[in-house]
């Protein structure tokens, strides 16, 4: 089909289709899957980080936890340090819990209260009950799970209050924020599963949920952010890994053809089917919809049980550009034809 309305045909005996190695395909009816790729980075979620700093100040003793990479629970220790303010709160806490057994008197909830700020834990509070004697040196125990991803001290050393100390992150879950174009955003969905492939596991596939569409695009590279939600419980994924993220949604039954079968003139897209004249072609145009397993979805232009050249067709549209005297260039393999938008019938497109 020509700019003017014309039908082309393409005549092409049994030699010639094989010399161009011509094969066809009948158009049929298929489950539509719509695709998004993306690249992605790991990141830690970030309700799983802790940063540890110092709510007193004194002098680090000793270090139960001296290197980076270490996983530590909850209430393991992490340093002994000396330090005159927890010194002095745990000595008003000894007055106090002495005068506690008075009924005149009772005072222990805020002198508690300081220590456990402090972060002191509940057993160590009773330890100093039933010592009665103020240590001069505490251990200070860990208050997350986790592994280390970065260690600011060293034995020795004197911190002030408000000194970042460790910070300790639980990587059993992490986030894949990948960047979607804003044309794609709209196909994903909230709660949808995701693949992510990682060049350092080249045979593995990760999985992921969909847990967050971000609310603002990219002005510079026109993209959305999208959070997915992934499981690394086995501790193969690290942090700041590349990713490539693929989002997969099905739209239901609908006419597909090969994506080699597609032919793109820059503002058409155009398929070679069989015409009712033994060895003839004639060039059709169509609508596109997704691009998925090699295939596109077909919106408009062809019916179910045509037959539409799979291969060989730019052979065909150079005969058909010959004979008409254009010069035009088609592209083929649709690689220029839109993925997720499919355009509007004409009114008077001729079927």
């Amino acid at each position: 089909m020509e700019g003017d309305g014309a039908v082309t045909m393409v005549p092409l005996n049994d030699r010639d289709q094989l010399l161009a190695n011509v094969s066809t395909v009948k158009v049929g009816y298929e489950e539509v899957e719509h695709s998004v790729r993306a690249f992605g980075t790991i990141e830690i979620a970030e309700p799983n980080k802790s940063v540890i700093s110092a709510r007193f100040n004194g002098r680090i003793e000793k270090l139960y936890v001296n290197a980076v990479g270490v996983k530590v629970k909850q209430n393991d220790p992490l340093f002994d340090i000396y330090s005159p303010d927890i010194i002095q709160a745990e000595n008003e806490y000894l007055q106090s819990f002495k005068l506690s057994s008075s009924p005149r008197q009772s005072t222990v909830s805020d002198p508690k209260s300081k220590l456990l700020l402090l972060g002191l834990t509940e057993q160590q509070i009773r330890d100093l009950e039933s010592a009665n004697i103020v240590p001069l040196v505490i251990t200070y125990y860990s208050p997350a799970n986790g592994i280390v991803i970065d260690k600011k001290i060293v034995a020795g050393v004197y911190v002030s209050e408000g000194s970042i100390l460790y910070e300790i992150s639980d990587i059993s879950t992490l986030w894949n924020i990948a960047e979607v174009y804003e044309s794609d955003a709209g196909y994903i969905r909230v709660g949808e599963k995701a693949n992510l492939s990682i060049t350092t596991y080249p045979n593995e596939l990760f999985t992921g949920t969909v847990y967050l569409i971000y609310p603002v695009v990219n002005p510079q590279t026109r993209t959305v952010k999208v959070r997915v939600l992934v499981s690394n419980s086995n501790g193969k994924l690290k942090p700041n890994m590349y990713t490539e993220t693929l989002f997969t949604r099905k739209k239901g039954r609908a006419l597909t053809v090969p994506v080699g079968a597609v032919l793109v003139t820059g503002k058409r897209n155009l398929v070679y089917i069989r015409a009712e004249h033994e060895n003839h072609f004639e060039a059709r145009e169509v609508g596109l919809g997704s691009r998925f397993n090699d295939k596109y979805e077909i919106t408009w232009g062809l019916t179910e049980g045509e037959v539409v050249v799979s291969e060989g067709g730019y052979l065909i549209d150079s005969e058909s550009q010959l004979k008409s005297g254009t010069g035009a260039t088609h592209q083929h393999g649709g690689i220029a034809a839109p993925e997720t938008k499919a355009k509007e019938m004409p009114a008077n497109m001729p079927m």
